[in-house]
């Protein structure tokens, strides 16, 4: 069994370490100081869904985020916050390195860089892919025989790649 730590590169923590405590800042502690000041009980409403809406941002960007990739004799399984997705090796298609050259990739629905790449997004050469990547240096494309394409990041990514080639 092999088990890989997903790292960030520096522009993904740095993008990370400056949005969230804007996002705290002015999604959670300004709303809910305006919420607890105002006698207004639409504007509490108002400031009630604004944190809520904030809340949920959160929680489902720390659900999706990427932390581990282990592979074992049958799959690949990637560990996210909450809860993992498995790739059999007998369901893949195609697996290569990405080069992370390959500019133009466009988010469809995602985020873009708090901790990490993670989501629905498109390129010119691979198409429409779901992203769980936290360094595109690091990363790696997967295409199920289904049609499905995963793009994928993890420490010692090429070694990744060699040992599920070798168990297809």
């Amino acid at each position: 069994m092999t088990r890989e730590k997903v790292s960030l590169s520096q522009t993904v923590r740095l993008i990370t370490w400056i949005v969230t405590p804007i996002i705290v800042i002015f999604g959670l502690l300004i709303p809910v100081c305006d919420f607890m000041h105002t006698p207004s009980p639409t504007m509490q409403i108002l400031f009630g869904c604004v944190i809520v809406i904030v809340l949920l941002s959160l929680g489902a960007i720390l659900l999706y985020a990427p932390k581990e990739i282990i592979l074992d004799d049958t799959r690949l399984t990637l560990i996210k916050g909450g809860g993992k997705l498995t790739v059999a090796y007998a369901d893949i298609e195609e697996i290569r390195m990405y080069d992370p050259r390959n500019t133009g990739n466009i988010r469809v629905f995602g985020i873009g860089g708090i901790y990490g790449y993670i989501g629905r997004f498109y390129n010119r050469d691979i198409g429409y892919y779901t992203s769980y990547v936290g360094d595109y240096s690091q990363a790696f494309l997967i295409r199920t025989k289904k049609g499905r394409k995963y793009l994928f990041s993890c420490d010692n990514a090429a070694h990744v790649v060699k040992e599920i080639e070798k168990a297809l």
